[in-house]
């Protein structure tokens, strides 16, 4: 289905940014997903070790052993709930598990669903998903249900991640799984923006499940994209000298000015990002996208991958600029990870939003996404950039 951009004002920013289905306008979801793994099985060893002391933790990352493992049925959507991890209205959220013995790959997908960072956009607007709700098992048992299509399916001989371990990460705090603000107050109502917290009690366990994974791809759509590029970091970290990879569908960290100053200062101040974002990458400080810059020199042997809209209409309003200008500061951006050597961007033409729901339907001057994803995950050198 089509995603559906809510017809209010654009100054209350009312839009589902992130949900991989919207039904209608009211705001109910049927979720895809991502995942995969190539072929192949048997246990893994750990890959090519990362530059730079802040990730050459020894392989498996480091404390785990003092970590319970993950343990669920095989290829089987299961909700792990953890008491250590917490959506905005305080309530304790988890994690949905389908793990296989077909290969040692992880994938850990996060889901997308807006953002949020102040009285209006969290409770008023209501421009982020699960904030006054919380997500829980229940939630999970309904989305589930639409979590064995596009690269969640095991089936699709097209799909080079097929034969993984998967890990679908919800999303209820309106940070874009980035924050670290458990203390914010909105007209009185306290709200916990804790993603970032959140995922690194996530990776924790799974780390711990697999010591001895051969590749973990790290993935989301939209704000979920937006977080899996904010969190690479860490999840290297936690995985050590076991490589991770990146994913990020349709959550562009645009230069300035098409993130204004202002807006990208209102988020970094309601989700605390100064304590979230790597220490030694100075220019995160001041531009989000300069992660690029600092995984291509702290994590050379990464794959970093882009995916886009070249039009995104629900990014276009979400930054508040028209369409056009998406697609102008994606150039900017492109010809700045054109000079890194382990990121990869796909374009594709158009003004919809996120290109992993449905994947084996999308192709751009002859390459279609999953062939592209597959040179991606095979370390195919003949991966490249592609764009209208």
């Amino acid at each position: 289905m089509k995603l559906c951009i809510m017809l209010y004002p654009r100054s209350c920013l009312l839009l589902a940014i992130g949900m991989l289905t919207l039904v209608g306008c009211s705001g109910s979801t049927e979720p895809t997903g991502a995942g995969g793994t190539g072929e192949g099985g048997g246990p893994g060893g750990a890959a090519s070790g990362q530059g730079g002391e802040t990730f050459g933790v020894g392989g498996g990352g480091g404390e785990n052993g003092m970590v319970e493992p993950i343990s669920a049925p095989n290829e089987e959507w299961t909700w792990i709930p953890f008491d250590d991890a917490f959506c905005a209205n305080g309530t304790t959220t988890g994690i949905g598990a389908n793990l296989t013995d077909k290969s040692s790959t992880v994938v850990i997908y996060l889901m997308g669903g807006g953002a949020c960072w102040d009285n209006l956009t969290c409770y008023i607007a209501n421009t982020a998903v699960n904030i006054a709700s919380g997500y829980g098992e229940t939630n999970f048992a309904q989305d589930s249900k639409y979590l064995s299509g596009s690269l969640f399916n095991r089936t699709n001989s097209q799909n080079p991640l097929r034969n993984a371990s998967y890990f679908f990460v919800p999303y209820c705090t309106g940070d874009v799984h980035a924050g670290n603000n458990p203390d914010a107050v909105y007209d009185g109502q306290p709200t916990k923006h804790v993603g970032f917290k959140n995922i690194e009690s996530y990776l924790k366990r799974i780390a711990a499940t697999f010591p001895n994974a051969d590749r973990v791809i790290l993935s989301g759509s939209s704000a979920g994209g937006f977080g899996a590029g904010l969190n690479l970091w860490q999840a290297q970290k936690a995985f050590g000298s076991v490589r991770v990879d990146l994913v990020d569908d349709s959550g562009p960290p645009l230069p300035s000015p098409y993130l204004s100053e202002t807006l990208e200062g209102q988020w970094r101040a309601a989700w605390n990002l100064s304590a979230t974002l790597p220490e030694n990458c100075a220019e995160c400080q001041t531009d989000l996208s300069g992660i690029f810059g600092f995984y291509s020199q702290q994590l050379p042997n990464s794959r970093v991958a882009l995916l886009s809209y070249t039009h995104d209409q629900v990014i276009a309003d979400y930054f508040f600029i028209p369409t056009d200008k998406v697609a102008e500061g994606l150039g900017v951006l492109a010809a700045e990870l054109d000079g890194y050597a382990n990121t990869r961007y796909y374009f594709a033409a158009g003004s919809d939003h996120v290109l992993l729901g449905t994947p084996e339907t999308i192709s751009q001057n002859g390459v279609p996404l999953f062939d592209w994803l597959t040179k991606m995950v095979t370390d195919d050198p003949a991966w490249a950039n592609v764009k209208p």
